[in-house]
């Protein structure tokens, strides 16, 4: 059992299944989990009834376990122990991982003994990497029937994040190196090249810079190793191995010389290498948010904010130059840094069990193969420095997934074989063992269903949820909506998310008559988003869904624009720098105005709509360099009747070089203007979408519209006269829409 678990891990990257919500990730873990739980029962048996299985308790094992009890305390003391137990569908880690990684680390300590034990783990691991690469390789070629990139361009192969597939591989390249060496198969190596080579090119065409960068820097540096130590006495490999190292030089040096040119740019992995700047927008991105980490870092500096838990310094350190555009990514779970991911989640404390995690054991096995001369000489030592070394270059721009920490602790399970034991009466007694056993044997099956079968259930039946509601009917949608939250599990926080987008999207709906159904759907809503707050009260982003389904449904109850106002304050308290909350709170203070200046209170209809002109300015203020800003301005602007201080904002953009003369800002901004009878703005902007897009036929009929309005008789003419050249239905109407000028119905 537990050498058939050994050998299915390795092979975990391949799996996918589309009947899961989040496919690449979601269904790797599980299967991961539920075989960790047998493998664990399965070997505590073993060490009941064999001695010589029981594991030595040496120091990788010590300082792991120090490390999950520091960042349990640290999520304990935090927001919520149990989001940073469980974590959530799309990353599928938090501390219950971390305890399968243990268990892993603790099963592969004790169980393999011997080096060729360890060569065939490596040589299941290599070869699951081959065929994760040909899978890349169907990618690069076009062949997408096989599993369509995730990436776009990016090879993603079963891993589904171009990052990942590179982290992933880099390991597995140097497993093949070790197997070379080790294996001394002459035909074996060349499958060992051969594959070695087809993952040197998948790394470097998922065009991750910091996967490729970790790899090449690495190879030279074994590569000098070569040259300089092991074969530093045979002339035609030293000689071989300083040209390759030359030319790579050269050739480093060459593309960045030329990185303007076509060979260059013409070349994706090129041209991604040579364009990294600062100015950049990831790298800019990642700057700001490292530096909010540092932050959020100095605030609780020995343990942290605990697990899952990087959202609330992201938050409240929030640099608006990340929001450039409504499409910009502005929530961040992870800093994309190990050094300040490890700071978070469990303080500088939880950062130095980490790197002593890498570096302890990696010390420890250079003083072993210094002391013992081996003929390998050192080789190994090496090896497994170089695989460090590219982890951790690789992890300075991104973070961990399980297919990266399998790997990592396959690595981490073969280096404490060389490191020294502690305990030995305790870890050779029978005893404990036998508790644990039985323990386990208890707690087996509640286990399985509690951290495995119920959640995987969960997730199946939401993405037949998402199915249904894209494509079906929408009240059997929210049944299953209300099934799948009904079953309680910790990703609901997820499932609920999209429950207020789905009802939301229902709202204002022509085709949903049962307004009454609407209302109770809408109640529904709003009782699972209390809920939201109080599992995760300082989440920005449950503040923010909260209120714009809110100020979506008031309509059935005004109250809820008080309650949104109320969740506004709060996240701003969180996140002060967010502009998307004075949005959301300037469209709250808007929908209160015209409901107040509906009751005739005038007072307090002028109060609220300069409240919401405020806090536009704001959002503006923060990031002066966003469309969506000005235009939200100008919206509010038109609504409000202070149409005349558009022109303003709109100089303003032209003088910051912000082109708004693009057809969805136009026409939101012509909508309002529409809404608020301000025909001049119409005007000015239905002539730029007739310039931008002249065969919409509605650009014309609302161009003509706003002339005839503005009392432009002959020139709305003029123009029904282009919108009749469209014929059909255009040509009657031009004809009627001029008969009523002539009637004078626009006098």
């Amino acid at each position: 059992i537990i050498w058939i678990g050994l050998i299915a891990i390795p092979f975990t990257p391949l799996i996918i299944d589309g009947s899961y919500f989040f496919p690449f990730i979601v269904p790797k873990t599980l299967i991961f989990k539920i075989i960790i739980e047998v493998m664990l029962l399965a070997f505590l048996g073993l060490a009941v009834i064999k001695k010589e299985y029981r594991p030595k308790i040496n120091l990788v094992l010590i300082i792991s376990f120090l490390y999950i009890i520091v960042v349990s305390i640290s999520s304990f003391l935090a927001d919520s122990f149990y989001f940073s137990f469980w974590s959530n569908n799309e990353r599928s880690e938090g501390i219950i991982l971390l305890l399968h990684l243990f268990a892993y680390l603790f099963i592969l300590s004790g169980f393999l003994r011997q080096l060729k034990d360890w060569l065939f783990l490596f040589e299941t691991s290599f070869f699951s990497s081959l065929l994760v690469s040909l899978i890349g390789l169907g990618q690069y070629l076009g062949y997408n029937w096989i599993v369509a990139s995730s990436g776009g361009s990016r090879i993603t192969a079963t891993i589904g994040n171009a990052g990942y597939v590179a982290g992933y591989l880099v390991f597995n390249i140097f497993f093949g190196i070790l197997l070379i060496f080790l294996r001394k198969n002459k035909y074996l190596n060349y499958y060992y090249i051969i594959g070695i080579f087809l993952q040197i090119f998948i790394v470097f065409n998922t065009l991750t810079r910091g996967g490729i960068i970790s790899l090449a820097f690495s190879l030279m540096v074994f590569i000098g190793y070569l040259v300089f130590f092991r074969y530093r006495s045979n002339k035609l490999i030293r000689n071989s191995g300083i040209i390759v190292l030359l030319l790579a030089i050269i050739f480093t040096g060459f593309v960045f010389l030329n990185k303007k040119s076509d060979w260059v740019y013409n070349n994706n992995a090129l041209r991604r290498l040579t364009n990294i700047s600062i100015s950049d927008t990831t790298a800019e991105n990642r700057l700001v948010t490292w530096k909010g980490a540092y932050n959020g870092f100095k605030e609780k500096p020995l343990l942290g904010y605990g697990y899952e838990n990087f959202y609330q310094v992201f938050d409240k350190n929030f640099n608006p130059v990340i929001y450039r555009k409504a499409g910009s990514v502005v929530w961040f779970d992870r800093a994309h840094n190990m050094i300040f991911d490890r700071l978070i989640t469990g303080g500088l404390i939880g950062l130095l069990l980490y790197l002593s995690l890498l570096l302890l054991p990696l010390i420890l096995l250079w003083k072993y193969f210094h002391k013992n001369k081996t003929s390998s000489g050192y080789f190994i030592p090496v090896i497994f420095t170089l695989i460090i070394m590219a982890y951790f270059i690789q992890n300075m721009f991104i973070f961990e997934a399980l297919v990266t920490y399998i790997p990592l602790f396959i690595v981490l399970a073969f280096m404490s074989q060389f490191c020294l034991s502690y305990f030995d009466d305790f870890s050779k007694s029978k005893k404990p063992y036998l508790i644990y056993l039985t323990l386990g044997i208890i707690l087996f099956l509640p286990i399985i269903f509690s951290f495995n079968i119920i959640p995987a259930s969960a997730n199946r039946e939401f993405i037949k949820t998402l199915i249904e509601a894209k494509q079906g009917d929408y009240k059997i949608a929210y049944s299953q909506f209300i099934n799948v939250l009904d079953r309680e599990t910790a990703n609901n926080q997820e499932y609920r998310q999209h429950f207020g987008e789905f009802v939301t999207g229902l709202v204002g709906n022509p085709q949903i008559t049962d307004e009454g159904w609407l209302n109770q759907a809408a109640i529904k809503v709003e009782q699972e988003f209390d809920k939201q707050i109080e599992e995760k009260p300082l989440n920005t982003r449950n503040y923010l869904m909260f209120m714009r389904f809110l100020n979506k449904t008031y309509q059935f109850n005004v109250e809820r624009l008080n309650k949104a106002l109320e969740l506004g304050y709060k996240a701003l308290e969180l996140s002060p720098t967010r502009p998307q909350i004075y949005y959301e709170i300037a469209y709250t203070q808007i929908y209160l105005g015209k409901y107040y200046q509906s009751l005739g209170q005038t007072e307090k209809t002028i109060q609220l709509f300069n409240r919401s002109v405020g806090n536009m300015q704001k959002a503006i203020d923060l990031q002066d360099k966003v469309i969506e800003s000005y235009t939200n301005m100008a919206m509010v602007l038109f609504t409000v009747g202070r149409g005349e201080e558009v022109q303003s904002y709109l100089d303003k953009m032209d003088e910051m070089g912000i082109d708004y003369r693009r057809v969805e800002a136009l026409e939101r901004m012509a909508n309002s203007a529409i809404r608020s009878e301000n025909y001049e703005f119409t005007l000015k902007f239905y002539e730029e979408l007739t310039i931008l897009v002249p065969n919409n036929p509605e650009y014309w009929i609302s161009l003509a519209l706003s002339y005839a309005n503005l009392g432009e008789k002959e020139k709305a003419i003029e123009i029904a006269g282009k919108v009749k050249e469209f014929g059909g239905n255009y040509a009657e109407q031009s004809e009627l829409f001029i008969q009523d000028i002539l009637d004078g119905k626009y006098d």
